[in-house]
């Protein structure tokens, strides 16, 4: 089922994955609800002329190339914060997140862009005036004695949970980027496991969930219930997005995770990874895109946690 509209609203319930946004010149995109699987060819206004980096916390983050202008946006009521008007574009790859709730009074939320070539990441408070560029340096020592660096970005899993930004330092260890004060909520990680080398057969999808009750351990976990994780991959090989929602809120079965996968070539698809049944169902709603390397891959649109 397909529907056209050019009005800027979206037409379709979210959560949404949107193709080819703020990558063409014409003025449609193809946007796909995974409640009812249907498909609309429409623009949404107010991106066009922006970049646009999806959040695990469901604000869009956009970026104009010619006036460096900023702002968030949240796609279910099209509110927009507006932020300081950046020093330069952004990075060609990287992925952003939110430290907290940006509308929440007691929050005193940061939105990172962290760069997935270089170890370096640019930040800006809500309400702060610029935005504010830093270079870092992680090692490690190997069991062999050699320093290895960590770039948290691009080679770890990164997420933010209540004020912090948690970064797989080593298999055993986080790293901590503290904000704000406020404690410690859930903090999942999600490993898919190919066939060999074969990179369009998924053979296993592994969840944990760190346990902050003691020294920090990641615990493997059967299920998570009324909820649905979205991932997203991107061309170089590492999952750079991961959001969840609630299941029962959208029309969805809980327990299910939803992959796009863009590590392998020539895929577009959607492996939807049913935890309780063991089952898998592979989605092709952009079949008729084709495979558009190297245009970045489909995005994911989702309701804010308020």
């Amino acid at each position: 089922m397909e529907a056209a509209s050019s009005s800027g609203a979206l037409p379709l319930p979210l959560p949404l994955l949107v193709h080819d946004l703020g990558t063409r010149s014409d003025d449609s995109q193809t946007q796909f609800s995974i409640c009812n699987q249907a498909l609309s060819t429409a623009a949404i206004e107010l991106l066009r002329d922006f970049r646009c980096f999806e959040t695990p916390q469901g604000w869009v983050l956009t970026l104009n190339p010619a006036s460096l202008q900023t702002f968030l946006w949240r796609p279910q009521d099209s509110k927009k914060i507006d932020l300081p008007t950046a020093k330069q574009n952004f990075p060609r790859s990287c992925k952003c997140l939110l430290s907290g709730n940006p509308i929440s009074s007691s929050s005193d939320c940061a939105v990172l862009v962290l760069d997935l070539d270089t170890p370096a990441m640019l930040v800006c408070k809500i309400g702060g005036s610029e935005w504010d560029s830093f270079s870092y340096e992680l090692s490690m020592v190997s069991k062999n004695n050699k320093t290895l660096e960590v770039h948290m970005a691009k080679l770890q899993g990164i997420d933010a949970v209540a004020g912090k930004v948690y970064y797989t330092f080593s298999g055993d260890a986080l790293g901590v980027i503290e904000f704000s004060p406020e404690s410690c909520g859930e903090l999942f990680l999600v490993v898919v496991f190919f066939l060999g080398h074969n990179l369009h057969r998924i053979a296993e999808v592994a969840v944990y969930k760190m346990d902050f009750s003691g020294p920090s351990l990641w615990c493997k976990v059967d299920g998570i219930g009324d909820s649905v994780f979205l991932l997203g991959g991107d061309f170089i090989g590492a999952s750079n997005f991961g959001a969840s929602c609630s299941a029962s809120d959208h029309g969805l079965s809980g327990n299910c995770i939803y992959f796009v996968n863009n590590i392998a070539a020539e895929e577009n698809f959607v492996h939807v990874i049913d935890l309780e049944k063991g089952t898998e169902e592979v989605l092709r709603p952009f079949r008729h895109k084709g495979y558009p390397l190297p245009l970045r891959p489909p995005f994911w649109l989702l309701t804010t946690h308020d």
